[in-house]
């Protein structure tokens, strides 16, 4: 039985999210075959991810891109909740740009007047929940609607640190009445930032894994048997790839055999790979931009994948990697923590100590038996934790808890 308001009319919810994200829109796929009313407010007016359907998004800047979907998206504007209105076209785009982030909060606030959604659930903190919270101001402080946040990777965890952050970081979840995030280490942090509200789940920004459709992507059997090495290649405030290609030098000798493949890569590491690959005589290549397929046939062929990061949540190339049998190397976040156990089903690592780097790559180079064990256990474990098949139910059940909820305090 679909969810319906006291005014008879499908459960209505308001996400607040950036629409070129893969996880904004998978876990939106979630929904689809709940026949709900489900809308879009990007922030950042983004160009929206192919997967992305089934909605009514409102768009800052671009044309809505139509996903092949059961139901097809339509388009929204801010000021005209209508159905098939098409925003401004990109030949005055330009034109209109100052003006629009301007004032996108303003608009904000005016949809949820003119929509009157049932739920609001704002992903990621700093480009999408912060102007949530301002827009909840100049509502006089209320939604008339509970709000939902899911916050990503290092949302709280890193941005804590700043001063000017944690003190929005504050008044977002002493306001917001539900929290989602990845991993169990930021519900303590909400909580001790004064989060008074429930969890209703911990779970990836993208929802459920279809874990059984990932698998079949794998052509190379046994995981020990595998001769690629899959790294992400990403420097910068968060990233550490140059500590992981350190490792990978002074573990060149054991390498001849393998295939190293970069995703991700910033020009600095670019320009180290190259220097390797010349030294060392080692194959290695800097994948480009590639479809999800892409990425998953390619844990899918790898022995090691290798992250390097000072800070994220759970990553969820991880945990594409222990999907497709791959073996995680990855930096001791805490969250990390939460999935592997070090010497078992993976390596944690310090992300500043490219030896510490090196001794995981190497162990994990010559102990076949851990490979082979800890992909039965990740498994095992993704198969538990994150399947599609019970994730999906659990989501859409929070949902309707909440609106239930909602419409018990109205009566």
């Amino acid at each position: 039985m679909n969810t319906t308001t006291r005014h008879e009319r499908p459960l209505r919810i308001l996400f607040v999210a950036q629409a070129v994200s893969i996880h904004t829109a998978r876990w939106i796929a979630q929904l689809r075959d709940e026949s709900w009313d489900l809308h879009l407010f990007d922030m950042l007016g983004s160009f929206p991810h192919a997967e992305l359907g089934g909605i009514t998004e409102y768009s800052l800047l671009f044309p809505r891109k139509i996903a092949a979907t059961s139901r097809k998206p339509s388009y929204g504007h801010p000021f005209f909740l209508s159905r098939g209105w098409d925003p401004f076209p990109l030949s005055v785009a330009g034109f209109f740009l100052r003006r629009i982030f301007r004032r996108r909060t303003s608009r904000l606030a005016n949809l949820i007047l003119r929509l009157q959604p049932d739920i609001i659930h704002s992903m990621e903190l700093q480009t999408e929940s912060y102007h949530v919270l301002d827009a909840a101001r100049m509502l006089g402080g209320r939604f008339g609607a509970p709000w939902i946040v899911t916050t990503w990777g290092s949302d709280i965890f890193y941005y804590q640190r700043f001063p000017e952050h944690l003190d929005r970081i504050k008044e977002l979840l002493q306001k917001c009445d539900y929290l989602i995030p990845d991993c169990s280490r930021d519900v303590a942090l909400a909580r001790d930032f004064g989060f008074a509200g429930e969890v209703p789940l911990v779970l990836p920004g993208s929802g459920g894994y279809p874990v059984a459709e990932m698998r079949r992507l794998i052509r190379d059997g046994n995981p020990s048997t595998r001769r690629v090495i899959v790294v992400k290649g990403y420097e910068g405030w968060a990233g550490r790839a140059l500590t992981a290609i350190t490792a990978l030098e002074a573990c060149a000798d054991l390498l001849h055999e393998y295939e190293i493949v970069v995703y991700a890569a910033s020009p600095e590491v670019l320009t180290r790979l190259s220097l390797l690959r010349e030294r060392r005589r080692l194959r290695i290549r800097a994948l480009p931009r590639s479809p999800h397929r892409t990425m998953l046939e390619l844990f899918g062929r790898s022995r090691i994948a290798l992250a390097v990061n000072v800070t994220d949540g759970v990553p969820n190339s991880m945990l594409e990697a222990m999907t497709m049998g791959a073996f995680p190397i990855q930096s001791d976040t805490q969250s990390t923590a939460e999935w592997i156990k070090d010497g078992v089903n993976g390596l944690l690592v310090d992300p500043n100590d490219p030896a510490s780097v090196a001794t995981a790559l190497s162990r994990a180079l010559h102990d076949n038996g851990l490979i082979e064990a800890a992909a039965i256990h990740n498994l095992k474990q993704v198969s538990e934790r994150l399947d599609l098949a019970s994730i999906r139910p659990r989501v859409i059940e929070m949902y309707r808890t909440i609106a239930t909820r909602r419409e018990n305090q109205r009566s």
